[in-house]
């Protein structure tokens, strides 16, 4: 058992190498039991997330999807906002959220822990300015096939939902930005011929003309599987800093 308070403070450390702009409020998002013995960790913060880590006797629920977003903010308590606040009070559940310096950080983040699981290193940020890029930039051993790649995807990752196809047929420098990822088309890297295939968790239509008219291959393997690592493995690493229980509990959106 520890002290939340001591939780909250090292989880605050450890994102300070990357603390930027973000339109989540991150941080401890919902105040609960002053004391924790477990850690929940998941992607999306939702009422079946927090009533499965209350029965499976978690006090402290890391996510990289929390309940408040800038420009989207809470108005009312109505009936859907009750039933969240009802079940987090119901089993005193804290909850602190991390998305966007979740993603970049260089350890615990899903960028960089993808780049490991596809055995390319790690360069260059990507996707947004240098200050605040959110993904990473890594090159392969060797250049590979695009089918190649895509087998490497599918067993570290899942299915490939999208994929377009207009740059090279050999490929070794990866834009890798999770989730929803699909805009950093406009990064200059890619303008400049420097990216090979941008891998990422979702395409909208928006990206089908940049993509062409840029020739840069764009896979997307969907925004649930490409952020269940980041909180997985930080939930991981709080519980074992703080001798706690874990559990990460799996809620794919199939998205």
């Amino acid at each position: 058992m520890v002290q939340r308070n001591e939780i909250v403070k090292y989880l605050n450390e450890v994102f300070a190498e990357v603390s930027f702009p973000d339109y989540s409020y991150n941080g401890l998002q919902f105040e609960g039991s002053s004391t924790v013995k477990k850690i929940a960790a998941g992607v999306d913060g939702t009422n079946e997330f927090f009533a499965e880590a209350i029965k499976q006797g978690a006090d402290f629920a890391l996510v990289h999807h929390g309940l408040f977003w800038k420009g989207a903010e809470w108005t009312r308590l109505d009936r859907i906002n009750q039933m969240l606040f009802k079940t987090l009070l119901s089993g005193n559940l804290n909850l602190f959220a991390m998305h966007l310096p979740l993603d970049a950080h260089p350890q615990f983040g899903n960028n960089a822990i993808i780049a490991k699981l596809l055995k390319a290193e790690v360069f260059a940020p990507f996707g947004g300015s240098r200050g605040n890029a959110v993904g990473v930039l890594a090159r392969l051993k060797s250049p590979v096939s695009l089918a190649e790649l895509n087998k490497r995807i599918e067993k570290e990752i899942g299915p490939i939902a999208t994929q377009l196809d207009f740059g090279k047929k050999k490929v070794q420098t990866l834009g890798i930005l999770s989730g929803g990822g699909w805009s950093s088309v406009n990064d200059p890297l890619v303008y400049d011929g420097e990216v090979d295939v941008i891998l990422t968790g979702e395409i909208v239509h928006q990206a089908v003309a940049s993509c062409r008219d840029r020739k840069i291959n764009m896979i997307s393997a969907g925004h649930y599987a490409t952020e269940v690592f980041g909180a997985r493995e930080l939930g991981r690493h709080i519980a074992e800093k703080f001798g706690l229980g874990f559990t990460f509990i799996d809620l794919p959106t199939g998205l």
